[in-house]
């Protein structure tokens, strides 16, 4: 079989309305698991129906971090 040529990509953004806590600094608490998994799960769905939808595999949250 081929194996496929992965490209990873960061994207930056702000959450306007999640005000950042130290909570987000620990990829162990709840809260960041939380986020995580509701980030990941929002950016999956928002890449696969964009342009590169076909060859998108997966969003990774890696930090949260504002200013």
């Amino acid at each position: 079989p081929t194996v496929a040529n992965l490209e990873r990509i960061t994207i930056n953004f702000t959450i306007t309305n999640l005000p950042y806590t130290s909570d987000l600094e620990n990829p162990d608490s709840a809260k960041y698991r939380a986020t995580q998994r509701v980030m990941n799960t929002l950016l999956d769905r928002l890449m696969k129906e964009s342009s590169i939808g076909p060859n998108f595999q997966r969003c990774m949250t890696t930090a949260f971090r504002y200013g």
